[in-house]
């Protein structure tokens, strides 16, 4: 975009043709051309067509928003990025103000005997200090792949070979309704609470849990999760390896339950119920025969 042409005698009748010429070549807008002439754009309209001066072509102005587009868009992606890394500070002092409340809360808890609630206030309190190290690790890759950014850039031309179209993308459903019941971490459950939650909704199988819960001789599961008021699975959840055989998977790098928890995690298999696995098969065999 030329810079306002202060060198430009207006007054004079070959000022005025330059001006409306720049004009014409997208380099100035119409209103700012008026404002240089001292006209109305009615005016400035007539005058280039009483001389032979065509308003802007569609490639012209193509030029122009590209050329507006190689100055702006670094400035934008620079204050994105600035605005993310606030946004990242923000979240950190959040729940690191949020982790000594809760600290307090269950030293008062287990100050007055009240196990049961002072052991749930822990389990706030770890899935927190997950969370913060979360946080921090993603605020420092961000940081890792911003100074790797600043030292690649290259102001590439954007045009319609730019643009990316993702096809063959798996639609998108719901999660599941953990997250109406009970935040946990079914992917991968640590706390008391993240593995009897996984039972409940068929994320784990009754035997994985009672290892992962290293119960004590003479507890059952099922006394455990009534004790805690955890509801029991409506069904007996299979393996991810007997998920696996029923959905017909394939190893991947000589792993039979790749594919069956790449699902799990995308939301697209509901648990490790028998019933949820048979009606994924079904699906997956109707889409299949639809291609």
């Amino acid at each position: 975009m030329a810079e306002y042409p202060f060198d430009i005698d207006v007054i004079t009748f070959a000022g005025q043709l330059r001006v409306l010429r720049l004009w014409s070549a997208a380099e100035l807008d119409i209103t700012v051309a008026a404002l240089i002439l001292k006209m109305p754009i009615e005016t400035v309209l007539d005058l280039a067509s009483r001389n032979g001066i065509e308003p802007p072509t569609d490639e012209a102005l193509d030029r122009h928003i590209r050329g507006l587009e190689v100055k702006i868009r670094p400035q934008l992606r620079r204050a994105k990025r600035d605005r993310t890394e606030r946004q990242f500070a923000d979240i950190h002092a959040v729940i690191m103000e949020a982790l000594d409340h809760v600290a307090s809360i269950a030293l008062e808890a287990e100050a007055y005997e009240q196990a049961e609630a002072s052991q749930l206030y822990s389990v706030a309190h770890a899935r927190l200090r997950r969370a913060l190290d979360e946080v921090a690790s993603a605020q420092e890759k961000f940081k890792i792949a911003r100074r790797t950014e600043n030292e690649r850039v290259v102001d590439a031309e954007y045009d319609h070979a730019s643009l990316k179209v993702l096809c063959g993308l798996d639609r998108v459903v719901p999660r599941p309704d953990y997250y109406l019941i009970g935040d946990f971490n079914h992917i991968e459950p640590v706390t008391e609470h993240d593995i009897l939650w996984s039972w409940s909704r068929g994320f784990l199988t009754t035997r994985t849990a009672e290892e992962m819960l290293a119960l004590e001789e003479g507890d059952t599961l099922n006394e455990v999760a009534a004790q805690l008021g955890v509801p029991f699975p409506r069904e007996e959840a299979l393996s991810p390896a007997a998920a696996a055989v029923i959905l017909g998977d394939r190893p991947v790098d000589g792993d039979l339950t790749f594919d069956v928890r790449r699902r799990i995690r995308d939301a697209r298999l509901a648990s490790y119920f028998r019933s949820d696995v048979e009606a994924r098969r079904a699906f997956e065999d109707k889409a299949r025969a639809g291609r």
